[in-house]
């Protein structure tokens, strides 16, 4: 597990509960993924607290919690 992390939602789609974070790993923001996101209520530029894991060649968030 990863060591937690702390960023603003970049861009988020409330209509599919996913998007990216204001946070780059090898110059790539890090993946929101719904199933990260779960029941949290984000919009653009909240603060949330996560951590990170590859998946392929992208990082994703996971363990996201609302700052």
């Amino acid at each position: 597990m990863s060591e937690a992390k702390v960023a603003k939602v970049k861009m988020f789609n409330t209509k599919l509960k996913a998007g990216f974070l204001d946070y780059e790993i090898d110059e790539d923001d890090v993946v929101l993924p719904s199933e990260a996101v779960g029941s949290l209520d984000l919009k653009n530029g909240d603060e949330v607290s996560f951590e990170v894991i590859k998946k392929g060649d992208k990082h994703h968030a996971t363990n996201v919690k609302l700052k």
